[in-house]
């Protein structure tokens, strides 16, 4: 993926010089494959750079949508510590594990009935992958996290053991 809208913005700057956390490695925008996507039954050419974040902690994200404009799927590939992400989801964090990596499934963190999402852990930190169901979604009753898991576990293999 070499779209020039799809490359991660630059890990080093004021806020990141600051904190000793590892750079994130793993692009969800431009290292998992089109066919790939197709798998997970989203558009590849939905594609999309998301809101990234590079500060304290950095966060990777990339964006897609069904063809039918019923669901989207969020990828999120960030630095923060496991421990990090059971303090502020641990409540709603169920322990599962994705292709033999270590896994949380979520539904039902309070206020988001139409999202489900799997964060899968990575060596520097860890992986969010979110389906949410948009309003044509929510009209027609879809279930967020139908397929959840097989999407993750696509999403995981994309990854690499050594992340």
């Amino acid at each position: 993926m070499t779209d020039p809208k799809l490359q991660p913005p630059p890990q080093d700057n004021q806020y990141t010089q600051a904190t000793a956390r590892p750079k994130v490695v793993f692009d969800p925008c431009t290292w998992i494959s089109d066919a790939d996507i197709e798998l997970t039954g989203f558009q590849p050419e939905s594609r999309k750079r998301g809101a990234d974040l590079v500060a304290e902690y950095t966060f990777l994200t990339c964006d897609f949508r069904t063809t039918d404009q019923t669901m989207s799927l969020g990828l999120d590939s960030g630095n923060i510590t496991w421990e990090e992400n059971l303090r502020k989801n641990g409540e709603w964090l169920e322990p599962t594990t994705v292709n033999g990596r270590q896994a949380g499934f979520v539904n039902g963190e309070p206020g988001s009935e139409n999202d489900c999402s799997v964060h899968l852990l990575t060596k520097v930190g860890v992986v969010f992958v979110r389906t949410h169901s948009l309003s044509l979604g929510q009209r027609q009753n879809l279930d967020p996290c139908a397929n959840i898991m097989e999407i993750a576990s696509v999403v995981e293999k994309s990854i690499g053991k050594e992340n």
